[in-house]
């Protein structure tokens, strides 16, 4: 068991370190792109991992999709301390809180009715997974338009 532990708090860094530089990754992808409509930011950024993991199991495609949604995570929270810094100072803390909370309840909504209409198989593994990534990146990206223009 103390093995076990140990080897946990080994992965632990290597884990965050990895989700850093995806963010990173994705980061400046987004800025790089940012000149046109978010369209063309999540057209250009989302999915820019999934070459690296097209041949392998149903569970190995659906891991290196969450990857990227960690990224997406991390780019989403990063933002979002600014956002929620600007919503402070000008009295509209209350209304933004409100509609990120709705946005996560509806995120989960929606992915986990992707999931289901997948039916039984694996595949619904790697519905429920884009669904994840591509709605925390949408997310993500509108925080970074609404602090950059």
């Amino acid at each position: 068991m103390k093995t076990f532990a140990i080897c946990l708090c080994l992965l632990v860094p290597v884990a965050a370190s990895a989700a850093s530089s995806d963010a990173a990754k994705l980061q400046g992808c987004v800025e790089s792109s940012a000149s046109g409509p978010q369209s063309g930011v999540l057209g250009k950024c989302v999915g820019m991992f999934q070459p690296s993991c097209k041949d392998d199991t149903t569970i190995g495609i659906a891991e290196c999709i969450m990857r990227e949604q960690r990224g997406w995570d991390e780019l989403l929270n990063a933002w979002w301390t600014p956002m929620k810094a600007r919503a402070q100072a000008n009295g509209s803390w209350d209304s933004l809180l409100a509609a990120q909370r709705q946005w996560i309840k509806d995120r989960d909504a929606e992915c986990a009715r992707r999931y289901e209409e997948a039916g039984g198989g694996s595949i619904r593994v790697i519905y429920g997974a884009e669904c994840q990534r591509d709605l925390t990146a949408a997310r993500a990206v509108e925080f970074f338009y609404s602090l950059n223009r």
